[in-house]
């Protein structure tokens, strides 16, 4: 199983494949490819574009609808100049933005929560009353 945040690290690790395989169908002269590549990225995108929160969120889903805004018109940018360059640009972005939520994954992982500091431990159930096991939560990814 893997965490809301891990499942967006993976999600950021499927676009930069795609936009990885968009660079290689250009380089190679596969129009085709490449479209279905920056198409794949930009799904991918949406999904994550559409899940912000910006009650909670705040001023970074602010930040982020804008940087989804911009990748978003990078990758149409890749299709209407058929562009390794502008892949490269695109996988850059990616990554530093990707390289935050892994380090925020990381730090849930290691601490239970994300920026890295621990939680206060929950006062104990009385005895009586039978541990439950946490519920799982689920996240369907189909690219």
């Amino acid at each position: 199983m893997v965490s809301s945040l891990g499942a967006v690290v993976l999600l950021y690790d499927a676009m930069i494949k795609e936009v990885a395989n968009a660079k290689t169908a250009i380089e190679e002269g596969r129009i085709e490819d490449r479209f279905n590549a920056t198409q794949k990225a930009c799904k991918i995108l949406v999904g994550l574009q559409s899940h912000l929160d910006f009650e909670k969120g705040g001023n970074i889903s602010l930040m982020l609808d804008q940087f989804y805004h911009t990748i978003f018109r990078d990758l149409q940018q890749v299709n209407m100049k058929n562009s390794a360059q502008i892949c490269d640009g695109i996988i850059t972005a990616l990554s530093e933005v990707r390289a935050s939520w892994s380090e925020l994954a990381q730090n849930e992982q290691r601490t239970g929560s994300p920026d890295g500091k621990a939680q206060e431990a929950k006062p104990a159930k009385p005895a009586q009353e039978p541990e439950r096991p946490p519920e799982a939560s689920s996240l369907t990814i189909s690219i």
